[in-house]
């Protein structure tokens, strides 16, 4: 960063009660020959910046979330274009964002920012945040990034004084902006309805991220506008937000006030949702218009096929991964708007065949290991959206010192940190990133944080649970290599019935936490070790990559002792793991859990839990990304392709059948009308898409499709399917199409790459640069 100048600055009466919107501006002249002039800005919330009433970007939510904590963007822009000779006015809005969404960092909105001016002549001037910057109050009433914005058109910039400096602050480093750009992308035009309560609704068609622009005609002053987001209709097929409002009364809605004249026009500018429909009061004579608002990242990769659901479920994943990215990768943008590391785990090589997500993974990746806990755990979402001090305990502690900086995640953690899958993505994503993009700095920069988390799992896996202390693998001694403590998500959402004690649980009024502690006192050896195991193997080969020798022994090691004592303890000697749960067996076999003369077994069992389940899967969240690949890995292509092409629930098609535009967080969501309609997680199937049926695969042997395979596989009802990626040497298409009694595949080869091709026929051979026709 260059020298700082700026002083945080805010609204004297802005605090936890006014929560103000306050609007910053400072005049000043600007002499003769300016040669270049360069703004840089930053807040605690959000902010939207002005030179003399030009936008000076069409970013969007700057400067973006990090762990403010530690470390807050600064963007520079170049306003030269922006100023003229003589009087100039800035003028900067800051909202809520993350800094004050529910009370995550502070209370009180803060602006920094630096104006330096470049003449003809040599001379600088530079313009500063400081007590010369007045601040007011602007027709923004309330804004809230979740809840919304009321917003009071008859209100001009009023009650102008003196900005004070801001005594309430982190230790957060300023530093040079790291985000793709949020821009405001898709439009769509709405389709008013009345729904069955008889109230005016507008259907967008698609479920997105984002916010409504309205143009309002004939309106009068203090006329009152309310929208209300959601993403449903309910059974009745009445508006309804209870899927995802998460019992809150004020929940995704914009109130806007009329100037009063023929034409008003007005879109939220610091509030972002999620949905597909939007509830309207207060007037009829307007028109709605639906922006998606997200990470700008560039869209390299498509897949295509002749089953239209497939192709329809494809859209669908794009579209949640395009509602969930931005900035960050939360699980939903409608309910919870939290970066959950499995969700990301699981998904992120799925995201890389989309869209460029190499700079917002690396960016994100770093407030992991800021944010990492001694012990090596690190949390289930970041950055964290918790201070160490709850609201409470924050308003006592800055009546006594209000200069106190507010401290980021300390202590060890919670419970559900303890997770395996989650925790997990310290190794798996700067792991999968190198894969699909062959850039070192992922692995160098995280290595020792993916470290750290291995180390704290194998640290648990030593702890002795007693509940299982007549186990075998205790009374032998080899507990130290079974993982059978601590709480872990393990396959969440998996569409089978609770077990009959967690039903007690509640059934005798148990709560969630009470749920956790049960958890936990079981633990889940057989996810936990697993997991822990394939993170070892990660690890060994991210130390290997980087030369750390004795580390890459050290992993590959303890990974055959964990997979040894898996297979001897774990998987019953007629290859049952766990009745009912296709999810143990893909896992052992993905993972590879299961000794060779087990192997065998185990497939035989899963071919049973497939048939018993009608070919409709039942994995949860970390299986489900693995289900088909395994099921192809081990022969079974023809249930992979009944289990992919199941139009009933369970499945990846059920719910585009009854007019799904996303990724649902449950199988039966849509059926039940419960849980987040936007959640990409189980999207990852596309991964599947890409790699197997266009057969499209990158190396760890050349990484960043500098060499890839490409190994098309055919099944099911498809005719034809193709899959493009673009890489950074160039495109690579894939495709086949079955002609009669024949098949023909194509692909493209991108300069300086190569490929080994193997066609169903099982032939392989090398290509290099170029297209190329085959007939099988």
């Amino acid at each position: 960063m260059k020298r700082i100048i700026g002083k945080w600055i805010c609204h004297p009466e802005d605090n936890r009660e006014t929560r103000l919107a306050p609007v910053f501006r400072r005049k000043f002249t600007v002499k003769n020959g300016l040669k270049s002039a360069t703004l840089r800005l930053t807040a605690h919330g959000i902010y939207e910046a002005e030179l003399n009433g030009k936008s000076v970007t069409d970013h969007k939510f700057m400067p973006g979330l990090t762990s403010y904590y530690y470390r807050i963007q600064v963007q520079e822009y170049d306003v030269t274009e922006f100023l003229t000779e003589g009087r100039n006015l800035l003028s900067v809005n800051v909202g809520d964002g993350w800094w004050r969404w529910n009370n995550n960092f502070g209370y009180t909105l803060a602006l920094w920012g630096e104006l330096t001016l470049t003449f003809a002549d040599g001379s600088t001037e530079v313009i500063a945040t400081d007590e010369n910057f007045e601040v007011g109050i602007g027709p923004i009433v309330k804004t809230d990034l979740q809840m919304g914005e009321t917003y009071d058109a008859r209100i001009e910039p009023q009650g102008w004084q003196q900005a004070v400096v801001c005594v309430e602050h982190t230790e957060g480093e300023l530093i040079d902006n790291q985000s793709v750009p949020i821009r405001e992308k898709e439009r769509f035009s709405g389709k008013p309805m009345r729904d069955n309560s008889g109230s005016l609704v507008i259907d967008f068609g698609q479920n997105i991220a984002g916010y409504i622009r309205m143009t309002l005609r004939n309106t009068t002053s203090g006329q009152v506008v309310h929208l209300k987001h959601g993403e449903g209709l309910d059974k009745e097929g009445n508006f309804s937000t209870a899927n995802c409002d998460g019992g809150k009364t004020r929940f995704q809605e914009i109130t806007y006030i009329c100037q009063g004249g023929e034409v008003e026009e007005y879109a939220p500018h610091f509030a972002v949702f999620g949905f597909r429909y939007v509830l309207v009061e207060g007037i009829e004579d307007a028109d709605f218009e639906a922006i998606a608002v997200y990470s700008d990242m560039e869209e390299v990769g498509d897949f295509r096929c002749s089953n239209e659901l497939i192709n329809k479920l494809v859209e669908n994943a794009r579209w949640s991964q395009k509602g969930n990215f931005l900035d960050v990768p939360v699980d939903c943008p409608t309910r919870e708007r939290n970066a959950w590391t499995g969700d990301a785990m699981i998904y992120c090589r799925t995201a890389a065949y989309f869209m460029d997500v190499k700079q917002f993974f690396k960016k994100w990746l770093k407030d992991q290991t800021i944010e990492q806990y001694a012990s090596g755990k690190v949390g289930i979402t970041f950055p964290s959206t918790s201070s160490v001090h709850n609201p409470e305990e924050l308003k006592e502690v800055q009546t006594v010192n209000p200069a106190m900086a507010l401290a980021g995640p300390s202590g060890d953690g919670n419970i559900g940190e303890d997770s395996v899958g989650w925790g997990d993505s310290a190794v798996w994503i700067p792991y999968q990133m190198y894969l699909m993009y062959g850039d070192r700095e992922f692995l160098e920069s995280q290595y020792e944080t993916a470290k750290k988390w291995v180390e704290f799992s194998l640290r648990c896996m030593k702890e002795k649970n007693p509940m299982y202390a007549k186990k075998p693998w205790y009374v032998n001694g080899d507990g130290d290599y079974i993982y059978d403590t601590r709480f872990h998500y393990g396959e969440w959402n998996e569409p089978l019935p609770p077990a009959p004690e967690v039903v007690e649980l509640f059934m005798n009024g148990g709560t969630s936490a009470d749920f956790v502690t049960h958890m936990a006192k079981y633990g889940k050896p057989e996810v936990a070790t697993a997991y822990t195991k394939r993170s070892c193997d990660n690890l060994a080969h991210m130390a290997h990559i980087l030369g750390k020798s004795e580390d890459a022994e050290h992993y590959a090691a303890l990974s055959k002792k964990i997979r040894t004592a898996y297979d001897k303890y774990l998987i019953g000697d007629d290859g049952v793991i766990q009745k009912g749960h296709q999810a143990a067996y893909i896992r052992a076999l993905a993972l590879n859990m299961v000794s060779e003369e087990k192997k065998p077994l185990v497939i035989e069992q899963l071919k049973c839990e497939l048939k018993d389940a009608d070919y409709h899967l039942n994995t949860g969240f970390l299986s489900t990304v693995y289900l088909l690949p395994t099921l192809c890995d081990y022969g079974m292509i023809d249930e992979a392709f009944k289990v992919l092409e199941q139009t009933t629930s369970p499945g990846w098609l059920h719910p585009i059948t009854i007019g799904a535009t996303t990724m649902l967080e449950r199988w039966d969501g849509l059926d039940t009308y419960r849980d987040s309609f936007n959640h990409y997680s189980f999207g990852a199937v596309c991964q599947f898409l890409f790699e197997y049926v266009a057969g499209i695969r990158p190396t760890f042997n050349a990484p960043g499709f500098e060499e890839f395979e490409l190994k098309p596989m055919i099944g099911g009802s498809l005719t034809w399917a193709e899959g493009t990626y673009k890489t950074k040497h160039g495109l690579i298409r894939s495709r086949w199409e079955k002609k009669g009694s024949n098949v023909s595949y194509s692909c493209e080869i991108p300069e300086n790459t190569v490929a080994c091709l193997t066609l169903p026929d099982g032939k392989s051979q090398f290509l290099t640069s170029g297209t190329y026709d085959f007939v099988l």
